[in-house]
């Protein structure tokens, strides 16, 4: 359906866009766009359930609804044209990822962690999130950097082939709301303007340097760590320390060669690895 510009838009002609909304409910929507004049609704589309997309043409302004469990619920096209990213959640502000967990250098073999995502902080970082863990991409993948008091970051994939094929498929930068970072919190680490890829980073307790946090513009927060102060994370193995030549942990560029999982199990035998992952809430679905 090609959309128009509204004709009650004053001022100067708006420009318009591609907009892409990303269904993130478990169950599919249609979407309408709520015209101005006439009280007409128009057809967009099936959205389908579970992280699936839809893209348009549209302008700004425009209004646009879906159904969920008997209540409608309202999407509008962004001023700002450069943000053309929106996900569908209904009145649910977060989305529970459950990890399970080894710690203490592999001494425990099942610990619980919960990622809260919220999609409104960093809509494009979240449904990336979402959908390496639903495809078990972060299963069996290593925490393959732990610094105390700074952070702990984990997505280099354990398969070979997936793990080059992702890291040339990075995402936009989300726009930065100001949402600041705090201990717990959770982002994508980068190397430059849209480069966010598959590895991620949790701000560790007691961080001395917080402030150093969000001045790249891929550092946006998408979510936090449900009860932080009891969660696993100071329990996951911080023997090796950062990085070279920062300290003694691994080198990412080794772990992304063919045979970088051998090379953690020889070198770092005591590092803590993610055993599995699931979205709580479609787990639960499955399950009835």
């Amino acid at each position: 359906m090609a959309i128009t510009k509204s004709q009650d838009l004053s001022g100067a002609d708006p420009i318009g866009f591609k907009m892409t909304v990303r269904n993130e409910l478990p169950t599919d929507v249609t979407l309408w766009w709520e015209a101005k004049s006439g009280d007409k609704r128009h057809r967009v589309g099936l959205v389908k359930s579970h992280g699936g997309e839809k893209s348009f043409d549209t302008f700004p302004g425009h209004l646009f609804s879906y159904v969920h469990e008997g209540e409608v619920h309202f999407v509008e096209a962004p001023a700002d044209a450069k943000e053309r990213f929106a996900v569908l959640n209904a009145r649910e502000e977060d989305i529970i990822v459950r990890c399970s967990t080894t710690a203490k250098g592999r001494k425990d073999l099942e610990r619980w962690i919960d990622f809260h995502v919220r999609p409104k902080w960093a809509p494009r970082g979240a449904a990336r999130f979402l959908s390496l863990v639903r495809n078990k991409h972060y299963n069996g993948v290593a925490i393959n950097r732990v610094v105390k008091n700074d952070l702990t970051s984990f997505g280099i994939l354990a398969n070979p082939k997936t793990r080059i094929e992702l890291s040339s498929l990075p995402i936009e930068d989300d726009r930065n709301i100001g949402i600041p970072f705090v201990p717990g919190m959770l982002s994508f680490t980068g190397s430059g303007k849209n480069s966010r890829t598959t590895r991620v980073f949790v701000v560790m307790p007691n961080c001395t340097d917080v402030s150093s946090f969000g001045k790249e513009s891929w550092e946006t927060p998408f979510g936090f760590v449900g009860k932080f102060n009891e969660s696993v994370v100071t329990d996951w193995y911080d023997g090796y320390g950062d990085m070279p030549p920062n300290g003694n942990g691994p080198d990412p560029q080794k772990i992304y060669a063919a045979d970088g999982y051998d090379y953690l199990e020889k070198e770092f035998p005591k590092m803590d690895y993610i055993n599995a992952c699931i979205v709580i809430r479609e787990h639960w679905s499955d399950e009835l």
